[in-house]
This record gives structure tokens, C-alpha cells and sequence, in this order.
């Protein structure tokens, strides 16, 4: 067991370390050299744990997913409505992108999607499973009169991918100078204006002061 541990302990620190190289020198320097010394072994040593790039990089989409899945999984037990449910969602992923900048840069490069097609696929799979899940909390709004009708669930949940997809990319690439927490609330306030207009005006019912992003 304690082999086990120090083993599942070892390939987090893996995934760390190669999301840490996106973000300090880019997607190229994913390299089995440089993500070795990253975590400060030999390359052969990395070997132990995996047979080559191909197999960190399926780490790192599994680490990403499984913290999601996490975060996911709270936001579900926690959150109250459909609304409070889309906030949990949303902010969920602007924490991870705080924690983890590389993130969206990584998940949006070719490197997954053209050079390792079938990472691009799982990572496809996920986000159609995503979508049909918000889009099912969508529906369950509209059909009780808190999220507006006029549009479709799937049309809202892209304006919903986007209001993060987009600052993490931004923020990940150092654009535009973009401070992730305070643009987030910016973002979701936008959102959460327009969704709950259900009779043109503001929901009179959704609280304003719940957009701070909890580190």
C-alpha cells in the first residue's frame, strides 16, 4: 500500500510538473527531458512510471478531469437551483484555471488535438458529456421559469463555455493583463443577468453578491 501511495504521489507530481512547463516555456518544452527535470529526477527514473510522452500526457488530462470531477461533484451537492448550480459550475473551472493556468492553453493546443488525437477524444468525449449536463440544468431552469425560454439550452451553455474557455486562454497566455478572479465576477454577473431576464427585466430573486471567487 505504502508503494502504492508514494507511486500515485509520484505521477501527480508528474502532472504538476508538465502543466508547470506549459506555462513557464510553452507547449514544445513538453519533453520527456524537461519534464524529468522538472521533478527533479533522471529521465530513466520518469520511465518507471510511463512509457513515454504520450502516457504523461494522458496523466495530465487524467488529473485535470479527476479534479474537475471533484469540484463537480460538490458543486452538485451544494449548490441551490438550477442558477446557483450554473455559478458553482462556472467558478469551479475559474479556480482550476487559477490553480492550474496551463490548463486551458493545453486542452485547446494541437498538441492534443492533432499530434495525440486520441487525447483529443477523450477531452471531446468529456466536453459532450459537459454540455448535455448543463444544458440539462438549463432546461430544468427554463421549465421553472428561472432561466429565460427564449434561447435554447444549447445555445446558452456555448455563451456558458465561453465566459471561462476564453479568460482562461487569455489569462494562461498572459494577455490583455487579465486578472482571472475579478474579471470572472464580471463575467458571471453579465451571464447571470441575461439568463435570469425571464420577463425582460432582472430576476428580483438572485443574489448579487456571490460572485468572489473562493481561492
Amino acid at each position: 500500500m505504502r508503494k502504492r501511495l508514494d507511486s500515485d504521489v509520484r505521477r501527480g507530481q508528474i502532472a504538476e510538473a508538465a502543466l508547470e512547463l506549459v506555462v513557464s516555456e510553452g507547449i514544445s518544452a513538453l519533453t520527456v527531458k524537461n519534464i524529468a527535470s522538472q521533478v527533479g529526477v533522471t529521465p530513466p527514473a520518469l520511465y518507471r512510471h510511463y512509457a513515454g510522452k504520450t502516457e504523461i500526457l494522458a496523466a495530465v488530462v487524467d488529473h485535470i478531469l479527476g479534479v474537475y470531477t471533484e469540484s463537480r461533484d460538490r458543486a452538485f451537492r451544494e449548490a441551490t437551483g438550477p442558477v446557483g448550480l450554473l455559478r458553482e459550475l462556472f467558478f469551479s473551472h475559474v479556480r482550476l484555471f487559477k490553480r492550474h493556468p496551463a490548463v486551458p492553453v493545453l486542452f485547446y493546443s494541437d498538441l492534443l488535438w492533432l499530434e495525440e488525437p486520441s487525447l483529443g477524444e477523450r477531452l471531446n468525449r468529456h466536453l459532450d458529456g459537459f454540455a448535455d449536463e448543463v444544458a440539462g440544468v438549463i432546461r430544468r431552469g427554463q421549465d421553472g421559469g428561472r432561466i429565460r425560454a427564449d434561447e435554447t439550452a444549447e445555445r446558452l451553455f456555448i455563451a456558458f463555455l465561453g465566459l471561462f474557455s476564453t479568460l482562461g486562454i487569455l489569462a494562461g497566455r498572459g494577455l490583455c493583463q487579465v486578472d482571472v478572479a475579478s474579471q470572472a465576477g464580471t463575467n458571471w454577473k453579465i451571464f447571470e443577468d441575461y439568463i435570469t431576464r425571464t420577463d425582460g427585466r432582472p430576476s428580483e430573486d438572485v443574489q448579487r453578491d456571490n460572485c468572489e471567487v473562493v481561492p
